[in-house]
């Protein structure tokens, strides 16, 4: 075979680089590579001569990496790092140069301030000195770890401060348990020093005997003491052996470094012996230079042919390798959705091997049923040219868990640009949906309690209107008489009988005692809100109690109706178990309701009755009644019937007695029908009861 001219060299050179002569498998590889979601670039690492690295080579880079700093590919392939970015912080110098040295695989997080940004960065070893690198955007989930451990820091201040209170009383009652136990403690103490004088003597006596006894001890502790100090000199004796031995050693090593230096000495010249030979050979090179110009050049286009080529073969070696090893999962499918392409991060998370899925219809055997329509038009539309990117779906692993996993699709072609297939390129984010549901579900929550809140803040309103509503109007009437009265005496103090005068000033002080009574109406219920009455229950006769505020209700309303006490079982001389102003609230209450709403009849009965556990008292009247619709809001703060038309009231009195009842521990049954009269059931507990 003839040799070939250099003119066929060259040209055959040029029509390598030109036409990118690489195998079919390695166009795939490419392929791969290039649309990958993440920013992967192969790297080789360049060291000091103290082994330190100091730089690195973009030997190959994908489509997003390029883009991530705005360039070609053909910008940044074989270009150094430093010349591409003007900082680089030092850590991931060494920990590529790590990867390089150990072989190991590292994982760190890293936060790019210049574009607020959180990444996670994989290196892993590929070849001598070079290194695959893989960087994916985390910072959706880094920002949702970062603002919920800000929730739950203000919860955590929040819940040490009520903690700090009950830490607080806490150790106000473990002052007054010490004060306690200090107390008895010092009885005790007293009791026991003089059965302690007593035991002394005995005491003394056996310490008399154990003294004898250690004496003895301290005398055999002696002996073994002489013992261990013969053997620490004996050890003594050996480590001076051992020294000098030690002595010797190095002695003979630094004989031995003198011998090395006489031996690099000897190199050195060996070294410029072999230097001065080296000038007298590239004279005589010089002097053939002229005929050996041709056979030169012909010889670089050889050599630089062999280079692209070796070149070419690494770098789709490098590119295997990288797809392979790739930190995520990467898949591949040909025109009949069968899969061809299986890396091992695949395999890692579904826990199938390669051999098992290759030639396997995809949608088929591993994504679940619910997502396989969704997950065949994706693949469908990406066979068609239409590429999808972020499309979460499950995979089916091997144990039977669902693995969720963030899909890029990419269009494969063949080096004609026809489709052959789809890539998928996907990211493991298990994790981060689990921990978004969390989230959610946190969400969810707080938004169920910041509702419940606006609807208790609603009612707080409507209360409120209701209350400026009713104290409005119940104070403007008594105000209207204390003025109309105060003005008449005023006006006609001269020519006014002084019975007349005595009239008006009986007025005023009605009106006064009527708004008077509201306040307290008032202050009750607020402070039955916010839980501060305090109960006093002692025993009372209940046919004592009953009578005197049925007197008092006859007396104010000047004796209008007929308010008998019927007492069946006798109960008349028996003790009620009640705090007296809590009972006084309740009963004048209802029995005052019961004569102001029976404005056309005079009748009205409270009975007593007794129950297991109960002591029942029964007001009933035979007024205007309640409808059905508005029994269930007769205990709401300013709540009033709409047939009370004209009659004085504030809409406060049953709440006043529903709280009563509620904090002693009582119960209240309404009966009623509109235009016939009104049942109030009060129960009040027994005291063995209580």
């Amino acid at each position: 075979m003839s040799k070939p001219s250099y003119k066929e060299l060259e040209m055959e050179l040029i029509a390598l680089k030109e036409n990118a002569i690489v195998s079919s498998k390695e166009l795939s590889y490419k392929e791969f590579f290039d649309n990958m979601a993440d920013m992967v670039n192969v790297i080789e690492l360049i060291y000091d001569t103290d082994g330190q690295p100091i730089d690195f080579y973009n030997r190959a880079t994908n489509i997003c990496f390029s883009k991530f700093f705005g360039k070609t590919q053909e910008q940044l392939v074989n270009k150094k790092i430093s010349s591409i970015v003007d900082v680089i912080e030092d850590n991931w110098f060494t920990s590529f140069a790590s990867v390089d040295k150990t072989g190991e695989e590292i994982r760190f997080k890293s936060y790019g301030a210049a574009y607020d940004k959180f990444y996670r960065v994989t290196a892993w070893k590929i070849s001598k000195n070079r290194v695959g690198i893989s960087m994916s955007d985390i910072t959706e989930a880094e920002k949702a770890k970062i603002e919920l451990k800000k929730n739950l820091k203000k919860e955590q201040k929040e819940r040490s401060k009520t903690e700090y209170l009950l830490k607080e009383k806490r150790v106000e009652l473990q002052e007054n348990i010490y004060n306690l136990n200090s107390a008895n403690t010092e009885l005790a103490f007293q009791n026991n020093e003089k059965e302690k004088r007593a035991n002394e003597l005995i005491l003394a006596n056996t310490e008399l005997a154990f003294q004898n006894n250690e004496k003895q001890k301290r005398a055999d502790e002696l002996a073994i003491a002489n013992t261990e100090l013969a053997f620490q000199n004996k050890e003594k004796q050996k480590r001076a052996d051992e020294l000098a031995i030690a002595n010797t050693e190095l002695a003979f090593q630094n004989k031995e470094k003198d011998n090395r230096a006489d031996e690099l000495i000897l190199a050195n010249k060996e070294k410029q012996k072999r230097a001065d030979e080296l000038v007298l050979a590239n004279k005589e090179k010089q002097k053939r230079a002229n005929e050996l110009i041709l056979a030169n050049k012909e010889l670089a286009y050889q050599t630089e042919l062999e280079v692209y080529r070796f070149e070419m073969e690494h770098v789709a070696h490098d590119l295997t390798l990288l797809i392979d090893t790739a930190n995520a999962p990467i898949f591949g499918i040909d025109s009949r959705g069968l899969v061809n392409e299986w890396n091992q991060t695949s395999e890692k998370i579904t826990g199938f091997t390669k051999d098992e899925v290759l030639g396997k219809d995809l949608v088929q055997n591993y994504i679940t049923k619910e997502y396989r329509e969704s997950v065949k038009k994706v693949l469908d539309d990406a066979l068609l040219g239409q590429e999808t990117a972020n499309y979460e779906f499950p995979l089916f692993a091997k144990d039977g868990q669902r693995v969720m996993v963030l899909l890029n699709s990419s269009t494969r072609r063949d080096a004609k640009g026809e489709i052959t297939g789809v890539l998928g390129v996907g990211q493991d984010i298990t994790e981060l949906d689990g921990y978004r549901n969390e989230l959610e579900l946190k969400v969810n929550e707080r938004t169920l309690k910041l509702n419940q809140a606006l609807e208790k803040q609603k009612e707080l309103n409507e209360l409120k209107s209701r209350f400026v509503s009713t104290a409005s109007h119940e104070f403007r009437t008594p105000l209207s008489s204390i003025n109309f009265a105060a003005g008449s005496i005023k006006k006609y103090w001269s020519k006014m009988e002084p019975i007349l005068i005595q009239k008006k000033l009986d007025k005023i002080e009605d009106q006064v005692l009527h708004m008077t009574k509201l306040l307290d109406d008032i202050l009750i219920v607020g402070k039955a809100e916010a839980g501060k009455i305090i109960q006093h229950p002692v025993d009372i006769n209940i046919g004592d109690f009953m009578s005197e505020i049925i007197d008092e209700v006859s007396s104010a309303c000047e004796k209008s109706h007929d308010i008998k006490l019927i007492d069946a079982e006798g109960l008349k001389m028996t003790d009620i178990f009640i705090d007296e102003k809590s009972g006084r609230n309740i009963f004048i209450n209802l029995i005052g309701n019961a004569v102001k709403y029976s404005p056309t009849t005079k009748n009205i009965t409270v009975a007593l009755s007794s129950e297991k556990k109960y002591t029942v008292i029964t007001i009933t009247d035979y007024g205007i009644g309640i409808s059905k619709s508005e029994l269930k809001t007769i205990f709401k703060p300013f709540s009033r019937g709409k047939n009370v038309d004209l009659i004085q009231g504030t809409g406060l009195g049953l709440t006043i007695v529903k709280e009563a009842i509620d904090a002693i521990g009582g119960k209240i049954i309404v009966n009623s029908t509109l235009g016939n009269g009104t049942s109030f059931i009060i129960k009040i507990l027994k005291k063995q009861h209580v």
